[in-house]
């Protein structure tokens, strides 16, 4: 019920009272004078604060965002999991070609752009009104978990943007990237070089790691039984602070600075962060799935592998886009090989694709709504999950301590009944094996891509090898973008 009422309150606010017009360069953080209005009556109670924040977790589960496009839809695409190439009918084909001038490409990647910025826009007006508020004026320490979530999400956010729109940065660490907007206006943001963007990035997170250590609920040790993630309150019956494990939490703020530290290839840094989140699992704080969770019938199967979530979105609506995608020939994702895959039988995470009841071809079932998560982690879009923290984890201590390293990999292939040997011989050899371990997790998540841009490394392909040039890497931005923000995109030269 409760959950329900947020959701109907925050579409409200971002439909209304924060409607921002996103048409062009020049307005595209613009708002009116009834959304201002709007904005100071939704700002008078404490209550208004929380709504703003969950309307932007909500603006953020859109299908022109993390509700299809940066996760199974476009990026997924561009990581070569589904037959979209061989369908020259579909409407991503052209992406699956790295064509992103053709076919209503562009649109999408527009739609990335703008969305991504619209909900940094509400991130900026919430930390404004914040910092416009003694903290007394919240309680039980909500006025840090507010601006800490907040700044977080910002930085998400941008990073986000940075590693689609951006040359690699360990490749091109003077390239220009894109602009930081830390403030709500109406003028034009500068782009900022990448190892710009990925210094603010960071303090934002810094900054929200301070105000979330100690006092973050999920510190709680109630927070490691899973009721407490979605279907219990805390024994205060503080609302606001409950069902945290899913958000932006102390240890989502930790597994993001590991993720970005592994980007910039500082592997001491990525270790450190990635072994914290690693540590909260050996305390029970998450917990690896088990082969019974997804053997079982269809129906009660945990697909989402819930309690290994660390960070994740409530996208109610996702199952039906997904679904509604495969009921159409030129919008459905079929696995491109299933077998190669998943070539080890032992390996559970088969049980996680099946055949389409609408066609008959194997997909994803990660976003099928089943008996056993119908009202826990219905709709759940992962957003960051544990077992990229071993992955970062292992290729970061390689070259320091390779034993640990192996371990890391050997871990989870053994959470997954997967055969357990390891090439690490050098390590290329070991991040060939580290990568096909990447792209067995991630069906459906939209980081594989990424993980392929970061390290260089080809795209595979059902047995072959794309090399991509620096332009096929980068998503482009909008020609109004360039033209009236002038704005370089140093992957054209």
């Amino acid at each position: 019920m409760m959950k329900m009422k947020t959701r109907k309150i925050a579409s409200l606010l971002l439909g209304t009272c924060l409607a921002f017009s996103t048409t062009s360069c020049n307005d595209w953080l613009d708002v009116t004078p009834q959304a201002q209005v709007s904005g100071e009556k939704i700002f008078s109670s404490p209550a208004g604060y929380e709504s703003v924040l969950y309307g932007i977790y909500i603006s953020m589960t859109e299908p022109k965002t993390y509700g299809r496009n940066l996760t199974f839809g476009l990026m997924d695409v561009l990581s070569q999991y589904y037959t979209t190439y061989t369908n020259k009918t579909h409407t991503l084909y052209e992406a699956s070609m790295y064509n992103y001038e053709n076919g209503g490409i562009r649109d999408l990647i527009d739609q990335i752009w703008l969305s991504n910025y619209n909900s940094i826009a509400n991130c900026n007006i919430l930390l404004e009104n914040l910092d416009g508020r003694a903290p007394e004026y919240f309680t039980n320490h909500h006025y840090r978990l507010l601006k800490g979530e907040t700044l977080a999400l910002r930085a998400y956010l941008h990073f986000d943007l940075l590693r689609a729109f951006a040359l690699n940065y360990k490749e091109f660490p003077e390239a220009m990237g894109i602009p930081y907007a830390e403030s709500f206006h109406q003028k034009i943001h500068p782009q900022l070089k990448i190892k710009e963007v990925l210094e603010k990035s960071l303090a934002d997170l810094t900054e929200a790691r301070r105000l979330l250590k100690d006092i973050d609920p999920v510190f709680d040790d109630s927070f490691k039984d899973p009721i407490y993630h979605f279907v219990q309150p805390l024994d205060n019956n503080d609302i606001f602070a409950s069902y945290r494990a899913y958000r932006m939490n102390y240890y989502a703020v930790t597994a993001l600075m590991a993720r970005i530290y592994h980007y910039m290839g500082n592997d001491a840094l990525a270790v450190e962060f990635a072994e914290e989140v690693i540590k909260a699992a050996d305390n029970g704080y998450f917990q690896f799935t088990k082969e019974s969770a997804l053997s079982a019938e269809l129906q009660k199967r945990d697909i989402i592998m819930q309690n290994e979530l660390v960070f994740a979105l409530d996208g109610l609506d996702v199952q039906q886009t997904f679904y509604a995608c495969d009921a159409k020939n030129t919008e459905s994702f079929p696995l491109l090989d299933a077998q190669e895959l998943y070539p080890d039988a032992d390996d559970f995470r088969h049980y996680i694709i099946g055949e389409s009841s609408n066609n008959g071809k194997v997909i994803s079932y990660k976003y099928m709504k089943t008996n056993s998560n119908s009202a826990s982690n219905a709709g759940k879009i992962p957003m960051i999950r544990l077992t990229e923290m071993y992955f970062i984890a292992a290729a970061s201590s390689f070259q320091t301590d390779k034993e640990k390293a192996v371990n890391y990999l050997k871990l989870v292939r053994k959470m997954r009944g997967a055969a357990q040997t390891v090439n690490a011989d050098s390590y290329e050899a070991f991040l060939k094996d580290l990568t096909t371990e990447v792209r067995r997790e991630f069906v459906g998540e939209g980081q594989l891509f990424y993980w392929y841009k970061s390290h260089n490394l080809p795209v595979q392909r059902k047995g072959s090898e794309l090399v991509l040039t620096s332009k096929q890497k980068c998503l482009p931005m909008s020609a109004n973008e360039v033209e009236f923000g002038n704005r370089v995109e140093d992957y054209l030269k």
